[in-house]
């Protein structure tokens, strides 16, 4: 029991701070602490310091919220100057280790001081400019009294959301291309580059605003660069025009890399507007990848389908439960079964339920440790609620489907969403399931006996899953044409898996992870059990629980597994001494809470998830 023992206390930890901050926040309220924010004479005063000589210090209309920006002019153009006092530093620092928790689109590193803030993108400035790309000139990245400052020299010009079509000529459009190619060429990675971001002045751009750069660059975030501007000159002067472009400027094989990126989920808010908004985003999404796929000789990147929930599967499953309630009661005496459900401690059953619950959660984590991309911590915890819903009511292959899905949703290509999201799922979660079951076989102080389980079921379903990836293999690799076209995805899908599993950091999230998930399942059925004032060993139900599940998971019915789940968690417990009642009580109280009250959750989070267009 000690990762309960490790999570409440990292619970009561977090909520204390959170606690503090609370109270923080009223007193300074209360008190009026609230530092203003730095205004025109004060930045006026700290250009004077810097040695800068100006006019026109003003307010810009559009202010992001963690930092004060304004404009000012020199004799040489204008002048772009951001400002960060204390409380926008601790702002800008809270919000972006938010961000670089929960979102996606995060910067790669946090940068802990006022100064370290404004000097990371002055760097990342500098070094492009050292590289020769177009970028804003660094006049001054320092501390200046309470305030760091990061003053740069802007170009003339306007944003390309400001252009019209007929006004971004072919030149134009290869000059913006030729720019970012320099960019990655350097090294830098943008990480926000949409039509805000381009300044055109005259058929000259710029690239401006690094805020979320980095000098690390890969090929996904170059992919991602790709993506950005490839669907923000799209809204501009439509898909054709667009893609010849990026073609010209970085052939064929680079647009290839980012279609699958051209996802709602990995587009700026601005280029979504730009392109139409939500009611024809995934259109205009579509004939954007069609187009580009039509340029580079490939066939578009179609999204994994979700299976279709039909109402007679829900029924099924319900009525698996109805099932799973008759065949325990004939375990035992009816009566006894009632009679011991009537005396359960419910608070017990309502704690088996919340680690159920923390399940999902644990699982949503440690599928963070399956991909190579950055994905969002609470739409993967939520993919992992949705489950228990689409687990229920469809046999076998929907968890894998939905899984598939979201990862396209989130960039990755289908090839790679199924070997992270599908196969090294499952890998991983079989291959920790198989060691813990050894060793809850060592530590377990009952005698455990599978022998009455019919495993003839799994022999035969292996035997033909390898015969059936032998022959595919065989003719794919036989014959010329197919071997070309299935190559190509099957190498990308070797190489996400290898970015995963060289990490260390991903192979430590994926076997914790999947270790902690498996003891809140025994934990689940434990305090079930605890409920009916019969406690049996953790380590042999954590046995018990691996053992019949990999059986239960084999049945391709609607809420079959459950019932096969129930009826064999049963007979093991009555074989390890639990008498039949309380064994037929406890299970069947464990698939509900493990089963089926998920399923209310799933049903809501599934809903969620496609309204916010992650499936």
């Amino acid at each position: 029991m000690a990762p309960n023992s490790v999570g409440s206390i990292v619970t009561l930890a977090v909520g204390i701070a959170l606690l503090g901050m609370v109270v923080a926040a009223a007193v300074c309220v209360a008190l009026d602490a609230r530092r203003p924010r730095p205004g025109v004479a004060q930045i006026e005063q700290a250009l004077v310091q810097l040695g800068l000589s100006f006019w026109g210090v003003r307010d810009e209309v559009d202010q992001p919220t963690d930092r004060v920006v304004f404009a000012a002019e020199d004799a040489q153009g204008p002048l772009r100057v951001t400002a960060l006092g204390r409380d926008e530093a601790g702002t800008r620092f809270l919000a972006r280790a938010w961000r670089s928790l929960v979102y996606r689109h995060a910067p790669p590193a946090l940068a802990f001081t006022r100064r370290q803030q404004v000097q990371s993108e002055a760097r990342v400035e500098r070094a492009a400019h050292e590289k020769g790309v177009s970028v804003p000139r660094v006049l001054a990245a320092d501390v200046v009294g309470p305030l760091a400052l990061l003053v740069e020299r802007m170009p003339h010009g306007r944003s390309l959301t400001e252009f019209e079509a007929a006004d971004l000529t072919d030149s134009v459009l290869d000059a913006i291309w030729t720019e970012v190619h320099a960019l990655h060429r350097a090294g830098i990675a943008h990480g926000k580059l949409d039509a805000h971001h381009v300044i055109v002045d005259g058929a000259a751009p710029t690239i401006v605003g690094f805020e979320a750069a980095s000098i690390s660059l890969t090929a996904r975030q170059s992919a991602a660069d790709t993506a950005q501007l490839l669907a923000a000159t799209a809204a501009a002067v439509g898909a054709d025009r667009a893609v010849e472009a990026a073609v010209r400027a970085i052939g064929r094989e680079g647009l290839a890399a980012a279609l699958p990126l051209l996802q709602p989920l990995t587009i700026s808010k601005s280029t979504h507007d730009a392109l139409g908004g939500t009611p024809v985003l995934d259109e205009k999404l579509e004939q954007l990848r069609t187009v580009g796929a039509l340029a580079v000789g490939a066939d578009p990147p179609e999204l994994q389908k979700i299976y279709r929930v039909h109402p007679r599967q829900v029924l099924l499953a319900l009525a698996a439960l109805v099932a799973v309630g008759t065949l325990l009661s004939r375990i035992g005496d009816p009566s006894q079964v009632w009679n011991t459900l009537r005396t359960a401690d419910w608070p017990l059953v309502l704690l088996a339920f919340a680690l159920t619950l923390a399940t999902d959660v644990v699982f949503g984590i440690t599928f963070l440790g399956n991909i190579p991309v950055r994905i969002p911590i609470w739409p993967s915890i939520e993919l992992q609620i949705a489950m228990a819903f689409s687990n229920l009511a469809i046999p076998v292959a929907a968890d894998a489907a939905i899984q598939v899905r979201f990862l396209q949703r989130n960039g990755l290509d289908l090839a790679s969403a199924t070997a992270t999201g599908g196969i090294l799922s499952s890998v991983s979660e079989i291959g920790v399931q198989a060691l813990l079951f050894i060793v809850a076989l060592r530590f377990a102080p009952d005698t455990i006996n599978f022998g009455h389980i019919d495993a003839g079921r799994i022999e035969i379903l292996v035997a033909i899953a390898l015969f059936v990836l032998g022959a595919s293999a065989a003719i794919t690799f036989g014959v010329q044409r197919l071997r070309h076209r299935a190559l190509p995805p099957l190498l990308r899908a070797l190489g996400a898996v290898w970015e995963v599993i060289r990490s260390p950091g991903r192979v430590a999230l994926l076997v914790g992870g999947n270790i902690v998930a498996q003891l809140l399942t025994a934990g689940s059925l434990l305090a079930c059990l605890a409920a009916f004032a019969h406690p049996v060993s953790l380590w042999t139900l954590l046995a018990i629980n691996i053992g019949v599940s990999l059986i239960a998971s084999l049945v391709p019915i609607p809420g079959g597994g459950a019932a096969v789940s129930a009826i064999g968690l049963a007979g093991m417990l009555t074989a390890v001494g639990v008498p039949q009642a309380v064994s037929a009580a406890s299970v069947l109280a464990f698939q509900v809470v493990h089963s089926y009250l998920p399923a209310i959750p799933g049903w809501f989070a599934t809903n969620d998830l496609i309204r916010r267009e992650y499936l």
